[in-house]
């Protein structure tokens, strides 16, 4: 797998939200991407996932240019995305959820063979039991996982996670957290937005900063932590002791 940005540029009237975002990796990673409130974080994101168009710059996915596609495409070129907010179908059952984005996207394979499928995601996510319940009576945490089983769904390699760990109940965060790691080992690359440091300190392989649309450190975590831009930009001693 090859990723790359270069130069990327975004912005809302006045704010540049972006300002010449350059990133690149290849092979599986997971990649934390941290920065305070408006530095661009989630801006970033809906610019990969094709919600946002790019007022400049490239993006390249597997060698193809990726950055004027509709989200549905950039899904099927192999790059999917949650939301800081859930968007579950909450009028429809968990297993109609994971069924909705496989069928719309890849119909041909027809509805048993998706059926079949998301048994699987349910019973990798341990939410068999949940299969016919109503999203909208899921908790939130549970609901952060039904997106995550969407994106499984959809055989993305590359998946976006915006806030994966934001108000999720301590036990139900381990399992999200030990759910990205067994993806991962199979082959999955993640960019992980999260303000929970403790969690995006250990799994991240490379971590990433952004500050009023502009890179200001990529490398180590172990680096990067330490480094006095970040540290001024974003958390302070608090950074340094996650």
């Amino acid at each position: 797998m090859e990723f790359e940005i270069s130069n990327l540029k975004k912005h809302f009237g006045g704010i540049q939200a972006l300002d010449g975002v350059s990133l690149n990796f290849s092979g599986n990673l997971i990649i934390g991407l941290i920065g305070p409130n408006g530095s661009g974080k989630s801006t970033l994101v809906n610019t990969i996932g094709g919600i946002y168009e790019p007022d400049g710059g490239t993006i390249t996915f597997n060698g193809k240019r990726i950055d004027h596609l509709k989200p549905n495409q950039v899904v099927q070129h192999g790059i999917g995305r949650t939301f800081q907010v859930t968007r579950a179908f909450r009028r429809m059952t968990v297993m109609e959820n994971l069924l909705v984005p496989a069928l719309a996207l890849y119909p041909e394979k027809g509805r048993k063979t998706w059926e079949a499928r998301s048994r699987e995601v349910l019973d990798f996510l341990t939410m068999d039991h949940l299969r016919n319940d109503y999203a909208r009576s899921l908790s939130g945490g549970q609901q952060k996982l039904l997106e995550l089983g969407q994106l499984m769904m959809t055989d993305t390699q590359l998946l976006l996670l915006d806030e994966p760990f934001a108000g999720v109940h301590p036990k139900l965060m381990e399992s999200i957290f030990e759910y990205i790691q067994t993806l991962y080992a199979q082959g999955k690359s993640f960019l992980i937005i999260s303000h929970d440091m403790n969690s995006i300190f250990t799994l991240s392989h490379r971590l990433i900063v952004l500050n009023y649309g502009k890179l200001i450190a990529d490398g180590d975590p172990q680096v990067v932590k330490y480094d006095e831009k970040v540290i001024e930009a974003y958390l302070g001693e608090e950074l340094q002791d996650a």
